[in-house]
Formats: structure tokens, sequence, C-alpha cells
């Protein structure tokens, strides 16, 4: 085969059926041994088996650091040379769900801190950065300096050297924006913590996270001093993320988180999730249960241009001209008062069109339009 198979390809094979252990199988059937071991790291990640996965790819990228997704649709119209930081989901733009089933071909470069960069790169019409921009990856942001400044050609994301999506100076990079509360989030260490579990004059409650938690992993919500005391006792990491809770409950008593992406500017809609609970998760929020939520869900989208998305076009605008890059995704809620809610940003968030389409037949609509509109943004450089 030699042949890279993207994610969601991978994901759609076994949703029809076939086994973790057929599709090891066929991984067999590569020659290239660098592409073996990243489709079984990709495979192990499905999976969930991240350590797993972390070890074959980092065993992939010794033979090999560029792989090549072709178009689905040919004749190719669009080459992307896509520079990623070695991982996976949420350290990286997804990109190849937003451009599957399209006549887009991508090179896919990835870059860590040790492995060679090639010396003469494929050839390609755009270079869009996928790597998360986070201080982790400042080493490798810093390896591909040369390689951005060689480029003939645009580039999408580029890293800015005084930036990134730490939620504690992204929350300070976004207050005192009209209409937005940005809740102030600061990085504390476990003895500072511990420290604030002996004072009296705490504004509770508080929201705290581990340092570099992602998908909620860690977070909660601590309503009194004692509470501090037994989160750290189930808590290992020695660095922390501490905000106020802001209440954003609706009048019905459901909390309500919208996950929006700002492409070239402009806000698309991606989810709305409805839930009894205030840690939102689109996969635990009970969607698949409720059709009422659903079909709200389904109206937001629908109205989104003309409702959410025209109440905060100002605040969404100067939000992404802060951050200052093509491709951004946005987590954010609507307070009873009308204000929006920022809760988070970066340019790894999952975006995608993977929902059952008998149980959410909407969506599919919605994210077409996020997919053409991130497809446009590349062809739009690219040609001029």
């Amino acid at each position: 085969m030699n042949r890279y198979i993207s994610m969601i390809k991978l994901v759609r094979l076994l949703d029809a059926g076939h086994s973790l252990e057929q599709l090891l199988d066929s991984a067999g059937e590569e020659q290239d041994t660098g592409q073996l071991l990243m489709r079984m790291a990709q495979l192990f990640q499905i999976f969930n088996k991240q350590a797993e996965a972390a070890q074959l790819q980092n065993e992939a990228l010794r033979h090999r650091q560029l792989y090549h997704l072709a178009a689905d649709i040919q004749p190719t119209a669009l080459q992307v040379l896509v520079i990623l930081a070695g991982g996976f989901m949420l350290d990286n733009t997804p990109v190849g769900f937003l451009i599957d089933g399209s006549n887009i071909a991508c090179e896919l470069l990835y870059v860590t801190e040790s492995t060679p960069l090639p010396e003469v790169l494929p050839v390609h019409d755009v270079v869009f950065v996928a790597a998360g921009h986070f201080e982790r990856h400042l080493p490798i942001f810093k390896r591909i300096v040369p390689l951005l400044a060689q480029a003939s050609v645009p580039v999408l994301n580029r890293p800015r050297p005084d930036f990134g999506f730490e939620r504690d100076t992204l929350n300070a990079l976004l207050r005192d924006i009209p209409g937005v509360i940005v809740p102030p989030t600061y990085s504390v260490s476990r003895a500072e913590l511990e420290q604030l579990a002996m004072q009296e004059d705490v504004g509770f409650p508080l929201i705290v996270r581990p340092l570099r938690s992602q998908a909620g992993k860690g977070l909660a919500r601590l309503e009194c001093v004692n509470d501090i005391g037994e989160y750290l006792a189930a808590q290992e990491e020695p660095m922390f993320y501490l905000a106020p809770y802001i209440d954003y409950r609706s009048p019905d008593r459901l909390y309500r988180k919208c996950r929006l992406v700002l492409i070239a500017g402009k806000a698309y809609a991606c989810h709305y999730a409805i839930s009894s609970h205030w840690v939102v998760h689109y996969q635990s929020a009970g969607m698949e249960q409720s059709a009422r939520r659903r079909e709200e869900e389904a109206r937001f989208m629908a109205d989104f241009d003309h409702g959410f998305g025209l109440r905060h076009a100002a605040a969404l605008e100067e939000i992404g001209r802060r951050i200052g890059l093509d491709y951004v995704v946005i987590d954010c809620g609507e307070t009873p008062g009308g204000q929006l809610l920022f809760f988070e940003a970066d340019n790894v968030s999952f975006v995608h069109a993977t929902d059952s389409a008998d149980m959410y037949p909407y969506k599919q609509v919605q994210m077409d339009k996020v997919f053409a509109a991130f497809r446009a943004m590349l062809a739009g450089v690219a040609h001029g």
C-alpha cells in the first residue's frame, strides 16, 4: 500500500465492523516501515492506548517524517504542506477531518525536537501549521522558522513568538473585550493551593484543573476550603490553573456550551451541547437521549448567523483579532445577562462530522459549511 490513511477513514472502517486486530493485520501489508508503524500508532490512538500509540509513532518518525495524504477526488486541485508536532489528537489540528472527501492532497511533515528536517520539501501550494500553539511546542516552532522563512507560498496559522493558548496568558490577552466575560485564570503551584486552604477570605466557588489537563481531566469546582485538601489528595500534578466559577445556567437550570471555529475571521457553529451538569462535554451531555435538546441544537445551528453569531459578532471578531491566527476553535457559553462567556480556545480541538446522520441529520449540513470554509481559505490564499 505505502500510503497514509487519515484517522477519520480508520474510524469509518471500525464503524463498518472491522476489528482492531483486522486493521493491524492489514497494516502489516505496508512495505514501508514508517508507514506501518504510523498506521499502528493511529489505531492504538483511536482505542485510547496512549502509551502504545506514542511509542509506535516515535518509532515511525525515526524512519520517516513525511507522509502523503492523497486527495479523495481526482485530479488534485491543491497541495497543502501540513506541519505537525509529534502526537495525535489535541496535539495538532485534525486536518484529515477537515479535508475528507475533497480534491485537496496533503504532505504531512512531522517535526520533533530531534528528528531531521527534509533538505527538499515536496511541491505544495500553501503551508498550514497544524501543531498546537502551546509552550511545549516552542522548540518545534523554532526549528521550522528557516522552513517558513524560505516559503514562497502563503503560510496559514504561522506561529507567533509572543503567543500561546495557555489558559492564564490567553485569558489575560482577551480580558476587557466589551460584551465578553473572560474569567481571570492563574497558574498556581501545589504549595500555593495548600496555602489557599488556610486563608479565610477566599472567594468561592473556584474552578481548578491540572496545568496540562485536557478534555476536562482533573477539572473540579471547589466550594469551600475543605474541598482543596480533598482535591489535592486525588491529584499528583505539581501545577494547576485556578479561576473563579461563573454560573452560566439558563432559566431552565440547564447549562449550554457551544463550540465555534473562526476560519479566516468568520465564526461557524460546530456543536451546541446542553447538560444538567456544569461541566459540559458533548459526549457526556446526553444529547443522544433527548430529542428536545437535539432540536434546540438544530435551531441554534440554523439560526446562528442571525442569532448567537450576530449577537456576539463584534466580540468574536475582536477575540480572533487578538489571537491573530487563521484557524481557531473556541468553546464558549452565554450568561443569563446575554454576555459571551469565554471558556477556552486553541487550534487543535476536535471539529468533525462523525455523529450519526440518522440522529443528528442537521449536523452534516452545518459541518459541510465548516469544511467548505476551511477548504476555501486554503484555496483562496494559494491562488491569490
